[in-house]
């Protein structure tokens, strides 16, 4: 069950960073193709939290 935990908090971490540096360079660049990808990356992060907090 840690290897679990660590491999979700390792997924967490992953998609914050991501998120952040996405968000930076669409501050930057105004592409609408880069707000599609950041809106899809958001999407499946709150996919990923909604699953982790029901425990499925």
């Amino acid at each position: 069950m840690q290897k679990t935990t660590n491999q979700e908090n390792l997924i967490i971490v992953f998609f914050v960073v991501t998120l952040i540096l996405s968000s930076i360079y669409i501050i930057v660049e105004r592409c609408f193709v880069d707000i599609i990808y950041f809106g899809v990356l958001v999407y499946y992060f709150v996919r990923f939290l909604i699953i982790k907090c029901k425990g499925v």
